[in-house]
């Protein structure tokens, strides 16, 4: 489940709650992200082959330059806050 919880003018920030080893597929931003880990546990993978891999654990904190394609994957849970950064 994807919510948004904040959309302002320089920022927009959303919660991401996987179950069950649901996967947020590949896609990209084309805006600069960061990824919370607030609680459980997953994978995060990016490139353009998803060759670069980071576990994700409650407090892991991820930067990511825009444009670059990325996948989370929930084992089993996971809850994220994502922000991404707007360009004015």
């Amino acid at each position: 489940m994807v919510k948004k919880i904040f959309d302002g003018t320089r920022r927009q920030i959303m919660s991401v709650e996987l179950h069950n080893n649901e996967m947020l597929s590949k896609h990209k931003a084309n805006e600069p992200i960061t990824v919370f880990c607030l609680a459980g546990n997953g994978t995060f993978r990016a490139g353009k082959d998803l060759e670069e891999e980071q576990k994700l654990v409650a407090g892991t904190l991820i930067t990511l330059e825009g444009g670059i394609e990325h996948e989370v994957v929930a084992e089993p849970e996971i809850h994220i806050l994502v922000t991404k950064f707007k360009e004015v």
